[in-house]
């Protein structure tokens, strides 16, 4: 893989780390950064603050869950 394919959040890694642990780390940052919608007031701007802690900066609306997900 050139280095001109490597996409998004897997751009840091490097053959070392092998497929599979790339492939799964594209998986969980992709999910991660996803956009997501608050279930509170429906704004876009509902992300994550720290491991299982999601806020909307919007309406101040927080809510514990996964690490990586809802």
């Amino acid at each position: 893989m050139s280095k001109s394919s490597e996409q998004g959040s897997m751009k840091g890694l490097g053959a070392k780390y092998g497929s599979t642990v790339r492939k799964r780390y594209g998986r969980i940052m992709g999910n991660l950064k996803k956009t997501r919608r608050c279930p509170s007031c429906g704004s876009t701007r509902f992300r994550r603050t720290s491991a299982g802690i999601w806020a909307c900066s919007t309406c101040q609306f927080k809510i514990a869950g996964e690490a990586y997900s809802i």
